[in-house]
């Protein structure tokens, strides 16, 4: 989990530089850091395994996102393509959460 907590860092991290940086891209910079704040909290409370394909599917989706996010900080090009890929993180990880929060 702690490559996962990591990722998820490393993308809040550049989402907050990104925020700060580009007035343009803050509004939806925000609402993304909003979403990925609570789910990191979730995260750091739950007992999840790592093993499980939601798991391997949100880790994969949350250091995709972060590498994006972070050649975004340092290079504004296109945020669409960005963004995307942070809300499919967010998607992945609600899943997982989901996941979690329904097993018995």
């Amino acid at each position: 989990m702690d490559r996962l907590i990591a990722d998820l860092q490393k993308t809040i991290q550049a989402l907050e530089t990104l925020s700060t940086t580009k007035p343009a891209l803050a509004e939806q910079s925000d609402e993304l850091l909003d979403q990925l704040f609570q789910q990191k909290i979730d995260l750091v409370a739950a007992s999840l395994n790592a093993d499980a394909p939601t798991y391997q599917q949100a880790l994969q989706a949350i250091s995709t996102a972060a590498g994006k996010v972070e050649k975004l900080a340092k290079n504004p090009t296109d945020a669409t393509d960005t963004f995307k890929s942070v809300e499919n993180a967010i998607a992945r990880l609600a899943r997982l959460l989901d996941q979690v929060v329904h097993t018995p």
